[in-house]
């Protein structure tokens, strides 16, 4: 018996430790929680190819494919632009993230100064470079969808060639958990550096982002991250709910007010597929009633210029198998003047629910910004793949037990469980058939309990 133990718990701790071959550059981080897999931009004399290399995304802030536990993924590559393309602008994954306002023009549509995350776009003629915040040089008008442009305006979703191949340069890391990046650019009076780093320690993540004006002219620019979010790759649709960070004041009714753009173009309502609700004290949860079919997109802004609305940035993301994560990024609590809030939207379609709260950045030249993602994993154990190893395991065990903390340790420490009550059940069999004549015989009466 001793040996079919054994044997168990060795193939247990095989399957724990299997890791598939990399089909891209990538880095997998590591907790007893949790893993994350952080997909390397592209360094100098690389010979492995990269998961992304379009002109949209920062090239360093593709982490994804985050595994809680056993086998629960969110941030999965699985429903996102498949087949994957590197060099598509949207094949971006998990935590992918832009400088600007995910929209068309080199500025930010009715804000002035704002740039669209572009640099010495206007100034550069078709053919010359431009510079795109954390993607690097690219060369005007060679995008596809620019050919078409009598305007010459900036498209941020269609691919632009690169002037320059992008280049980063990977930092010396004080364990096995983080890892940073470094990528810089210029190009006339303009230019930028930026350090990323990336950190997992239990189940938070942390991504720092650290910005600094090389040029000799300022700029200010949005940043979001697009959060590619789903769970166990499963279509978004009922079993996905999002609690926002933000709460709306002065609203007669207790229906929450947002824009929708592309309403009737591009985009459908967003009500037709989710129930969004406010509570009493304004704050605001959108909770999914319906499977979004393929090619059905939706979006909404909640930063209504007509209502008084606070935030912090904050969101609480849910998926049907039972994994939430809820980001803070506490630069946004401080009251500076950099970086703040400038806009908080909620994409969706069948393969992501994506909460974009945005950024606003300042910069001077020489002047440096810093701001921070902390995201933190947790799981209800709710996934009905789980449930029957729970309630068994629940008469032995506290509750500390289904907490993550247990997770990738729960088949090993439920086989040791199992195997100890056999060989228990045997001993007594064993012994008592030896020895029945010492014992007298249990009453069937049942006692009183007081």
């Amino acid at each position: 018996m001793m040996n079919s133990v054994v044997a168990a718990l060795l193939l247990l701790f095989v399957a724990q430790s299997h890791v598939s071959a990399n089909e891209y550059s990538e880095v997998t981080l590591n907790s007893p929680i949790m893993s994350a897999t952080v997909f390397l931009p592209y360094q100098d004399k690389s010979d492995e190819e990269q998961y992304y290399m379009g002109s949209r995304f920062e090239h360093g802030s593709m982490v994804g494919d985050i595994v809680f536990g056993e086998d629960r993924t969110v941030y999965g590559r699985g429903m996102w632009r498949n087949p994957h393309d590197p060099s598509w602008p949207e094949s971006g994954v998990g935590l992918a993230s832009e400088f600007g306002c995910g929209d068309d023009g080199s500025t930010c549509a009715g804000k002035g100064d704002i740039t669209n995350g572009v640099l010495g776009y206007e100034a550069a003629k078709t053919g010359e470079p431009f510079l795109k915040i954390g993607v690097g040089a690219l060369v005007k008008g060679s995008c596809p969808d620019c050919l078409t442009n009598a305007s010459g305006d900036y498209k941020f979703n269609s691919p632009y060639k690169f002037y320059r191949r992008p280049k980063w340069l990977t930092l010396p890391s004080p364990g096995p958990n983080e890892i940073s990046f470094v990528h810089e650019e210029s190009l006339g009076d303009f230019g930028y550096r930026i350090q990323k780093t990336i950190h997992l320690e239990g189940n938070i993540i942390t991504v720092r982002t650290i910005l600094s004006n090389s040029g000799k002219k300022q700029f200010n620019t949005p940043w979001y991250s697009h959060h590619f979010f789903n769970g166990d790759n499963d279509p978004v649709g009922p079993g996905y709910s999002l609690d926002l960070g933000l709460s709306e004041y002065g609203l007669k009714s207790t229906t929450p007010l947002f824009d929708q753009p592309g309403l009737g173009s591009w985009a459908e309502d967003m009500n037709n597929y989710a129930n969004v609700t406010m509570a009493r004290d304004g704050s605001i949860s959108m909770k999914m009633s319906k499977p979004i079919p393929e090619g059905v997109k939706v979006k909404a802004n909640f930063l209504d210029e007509q209502t008084i609305t606070l935030t912090d940035g904050s969101f609480t993301l849910h998926a049907p198998n039972g994994l939430s994560v809820e980001e803070r990024i506490p630069e946004l609590q401080s009251q500076s003047r950099n970086p703040f809030i400038y806009a908080y939207n909620v994409y969706a379609e069948r393969g992501t629910l994506s909460p974009e709260p945005m950024l606003l950045l300042y910069l001077q030249p020489g002047e440096t910004t810093v701001w921070t993602q902390n995201l933190e994993f947790r799981s209800t154990f709710t996934d009905s793949r789980h449930e029957g190893d729970s309630r068994f395991l629940s008469m032995f065990m506290s509750i500390e037990w289904f907490s993550a903390l247990f997770a990738s340790w729960r088949p090993v420490l439920a086989v040791v469980l199992c195997s100890t009550a056999f060989a228990g059940v045997y001993l007594i069999s064993v012994v008592g058939n030896g020895r029945v004549e010492t014992y007298s015989p249990i009453p069937d009466a049942v006692e009183d309990v007081v």
